[in-house]
């Protein structure tokens, strides 16, 4: 099911590379939003996952556009999205999404950690507990500056 609405909290945030590569020439509209989940950072990969089990709060956007159809095969590919549990990478589900302006709570598709790979996530992962990926980069650049 193709929605025209994706939730990214992650690599894909405006003003990011991948978000420039993959997202930006498509001119989505653009809100600030939030879910529920757990967020790592897999400190080996460099990049943040969410799993949809925990209470916590994950900060991020909303994309809205109707080029969905042509941004998510491409996006599905680099998070090795396969529409297989097992053989994927990342999972695309459709998740409730709130609007933070808005308080509107709205349907989007959303690249989650695999729930059959959770108990490698804990050892693995680092939590970032405010779900906030935008802010644990910076920090982490800014110790990366001052070594």
């Amino acid at each position: 099911m193709y929605l025209n609405n994706l939730f990214v909290f992650g690599t894909l945030l405006p003003g990011l590379e991948n978000y420039q590569r993959f997202v930006e020439a498509y001119k989505p509209q653009v809100h600030v939003a939030r879910t529920k989940g757990a967020m790592y950072f897999l400190p080996e990969d460099g990049y943040p996952v969410v799993t949809d089990n925990g209470e916590g709060e994950i900060k991020g956007v909303l994309f809205v556009t109707r080029e969905m159809p042509i941004i998510l095969p491409q996006i599905d590919e680099i998070q090795k999205y396969t529409g297989v549990d097992s053989q994927s990478h990342l999972i695309r589900e459709i998740k409730d999404v709130e609007l933070i302006e808005t308080g509107e709570v709205v349907k989007a598709h959303m690249y989650l950690w695999p729930r059959s790979k959770t108990a490698w996530l804990k050892e693995h992962g680092v939590v970032i507990p405010d779900g906030d990926w935008a802010r644990f980069l910076h920090e982490l650049n800014r110790v990366k500056e001052s070594d």
